[in-house]
């Protein structure tokens, strides 16, 4: 009998066969680091630290981790400090690895220097600035791969909707899934009604995913990348904020819109989506981890976790309404 694997984790030894295709200087460690939607190693030689990601089978094709990878060398070409690829020297971004569950990428990255920024308000004024730059210096990006999807409605609510009805209904009934409906519905016809900034966005922007070095931040993982709504960039952090750090939130975001807007405008219909959106990561991040339970598994998957989504998006729905009270 012939075994389907899902997720394999690649063992250090295969990383150092790879690794030689880069003509680094010796390996003084080459370490599993984390395990996500993609399996990341931390790489030390004599004189160098690198990060080497191996993306998951079925999670992102080769054409959209080119787009990435474009993305990601367009802002090295600008001068904005993120993370980036590094080549092979046959001048190829992707090392082809033949896993169990089929073909996998790897890729080769800088190491981002410094450690996960704490959130206060001086650090927060640094991220809103560090996204405006970012929004600034793609807008001339054009893409020469496919990313296969947008940071769009339908894949922020719609898709993620058709993966998260079945087991809401399984632990809250019809009621729940009616009141889910009509949030959604509501939400996608209040987005459909503004005239909304789209370009690149990175798509995860918060400081889980930087490190900062003297007050200077650095920016990783755009595995979440893509072209799509800016303001959903933007709330991305307002979400992190209300998520991991709710006693911080309101002096935070307000430095860090403080921060973006030296750099940019947002439009008043942009404005007003911010706290929509916070309900669209909400959604896609509940839909994204039910759709991966070969990452985070199925014991998280519980009546409570549900009626706590419920609460959160119905706890939305109230911020919007207030926000929309603030700016008439």
């Amino acid at each position: 009998m012939v075994h389907a694997v899902k997720h394999s984790l690649i063992d250090e030894k295969v990383i150092q066969y790879y690794l030689k295709d880069y003509g680094l200087s010796p390996f003084s460690e080459v370490r599993f680091l984390t395990r996500g939607l993609n399996d990341t190693y931390i790489i030390y030689t004599d004189e160098n630290i690198y990060i080497f990601r191996i993306y998951r089978h079925g999670w992102r094709d080769k054409r959209a981790i080119m787009f990435e990878l474009d993305a990601l060398c367009h802002l090295r070409q600008n001068d904005f400090s993120a993370s980036f690829p590094i080549r092979r020297q046959d001048n190829q971004l992707l090392c082809d690895i033949n896993a169990p569950e089929g073909i996998r990428y790897g890729v080769l990255f800088s190491y981002s220097e410094g450690e996960r920024p704490q959130i206060n308000v001086d650090n927060a004024k640094v991220f809103g600035t560090s996204l405006g730059k970012l929004h600034n210096v793609t807008a001339s990006f054009e893409p020469a791969s496919k990313r296969g999807f947008s940071l769009d409605v339908d894949y922020l609510i719609e898709k993620q909707k058709a993966l998260i009805v079945q087991p809401l209904h399984t632990y809250l009934g019809k009621k729940a899934v009616d009141s889910f409906t009509e949030i959604t519905d509501h939400l996608q016809e209040e987005l459909a009604d503004k005239e909304l900034e789209t370009g690149f966005c990175h798509g995860d922007f918060h400081n889980h995913n930087m490190h900062i070095l003297d007050g200077e931040i650095e920016v990783f993982d755009f595995d979440c990348c893509g072209m799509g709504f800016r303001a959903y960039d933007v709330a991305v952090s307002w979400w992190n904020l209300l998520h991991n750090y709710q006693n911080q939130e309101v002096e935070c975001w307000d430095s860090f819109l403080k921060g973006y807007l030296s750099q940019r405008t947002l439009s008043d219909d942009d404005m007003k989506s911010l706290p929509l959106f916070i309900t669209a990561r909400r959604i896609w991040l509940m839909g994204t981890m039910l759709q991966n339970d070969d990452v985070w598994g199925t014991n998280w998957m519980t009546k409570e976790t549900f009626e706590i989504f419920m609460l959160q998006l119905k706890s939305d729905t109230l911020r919007g309404r207030v926000a929309r009270e603030d700016t008439k």
